[in-house]
């Protein structure tokens, strides 16, 4: 029983004896935990004045490196100055030895008096050099103004050339229209004497009216081309119409060759005519024609200069109108005479 007393009473000792031993690590633990946080807010600060002072440093590397440029360019502007101040001390030279030369050639003026007057004669004629080189001056620009009025009368000329020949070409364009209208309306007039039963003591049937229906009525690539050109009918919308008449484009017609632009207007006119009733058409000056017509095409084609020179040629196209005629007055039911009139010049 003294022995369980004994052990327990150790035990306890030794339970009291542990206890204290906890509280004490315990107390040093939280110690070393205090001290261990006071360290992190050491080197946390550490670390913060480290990263300011490598801020600092690359700042001063920058202020470093800006500093080297600034010294570069003093070096090279004490370069520059250096020989700017090379350059000023070399005029000053130069200065100074004129100076001296005009220092000594005083002298020698001083020595000669002479020489003196002779100065005096040339400044004065220099004086007279100015006032003459200011007359000049407004010579010169009265002559500037002349020229750039001249220049202006030039460019108005070239203008009004320009509207000249613009108006010519115009005038040309359409003389074969006004002749074709010319034509078309003494024809009217003619009926119109003749409603009023006038007479005027001439007979204009051959000279006035044959024309007149063949300007109505007969082939013309020339009138018909202006007709176009002129904007009177849609040139878009009648081009193929005009090129299949006259198998030539639009614009073109004028540069073939005379003959075979009268050959044209025969072939246009037997190919639209049109018979009266009761006339009698004549088929074989029609044939003889038209076979007369494709030989004329052919020899255009193979030299315009020489089938146009050509007495032959020409023969063959008075003939087509002959034939023409016949065709046109048959078709109408009339004698044959003349209804071509002669064929307009295009210059």
């Amino acid at each position: 029983m003294v022995n369980y007393q004994d052990t327990i009473s150790t035990l306890r000792k030794a339970t009291e004896q542990a206890t204290t031993v906890l509280s004490r690590a315990s107390g040093a633990e939280a110690g070393l935990q205090q001290r261990v946080r006071e360290l992190e807010d050491e080197l946390r600060k550490a670390k913060e004045q480290q990263s300011k002072a490598t801020k600092e440093i690359n700042a001063l590397k920058d202020d470093n490196a800006e500093l080297k440029d600034d010294i570069r360019e003093a070096h090279t502007e004490i370069k520059l100055l250096s020989q700017d101040q090379e350059l000023l001390q070399r005029e000053l030279d130069l200065e100074r030895s004129s100076n001296k030369r005009l220092q000594n050639e005083l002298r020698e003026f001083e020595n000669c008096p002479e020489d003196f007057q002779h100065l005096g004669e040339i400044l004065g004629t220099l004086d007279e050099a100015k006032k003459q080189c200011k007359q000049l001056e407004k010579q010169l620009q009265v002559t500037k103004k002349t020229e750039q009025q001249l220049e202006h009368s030039k460019a108005t000329i070239e203008k009004l050339t320009g509207r000249i020949w613009g108006l010519k070409d115009e005038r040309d364009l359409k003389e074969p229209l006004v002749q074709t209208a010319v034509a078309t309306r003494r024809n009217f007039m003619l009926q119109a004497r003749e409603k009023l039963s006038r007479d005027l003591g001439e007979d204009l049937d051959t000279e006035y009216v044959k024309p007149g229906d063949s300007a109505a009525h007969g082939g013309d690539g020339l009138a018909d081309e202006a007709l176009l050109l002129a904007g009177f009918l849609d040139s878009e919308r009648w081009a193929s119409i005009f090129e299949e008449l006259y198998g030539t484009k639009l614009g073109e017609f004028a540069d073939v060759p005379r003959g075979l632009r009268r050959a044209k207007d025969c072939e246009v006119t037997i190919r639209v005519l049109q018979s009266v009733r009761g006339a009698h058409p004549s088929f074989q000056a029609r044939s003889e024609a038209e076979a007369m017509i494709l030989a004329i095409t052919k020899e255009y084609e193979k030299d315009g200069d020489s089938a146009e020179s050509s007495l032959i040629v020409q023969n063959s196209i008075q003939r087509v109108e002959q034939l023409t005629e016949e065709i046109v007055e048959s078709a109408r039911g009339r004698l044959a005479g003349r209804i071509f009139s002669e064929p307009i010049e295009k210059s």
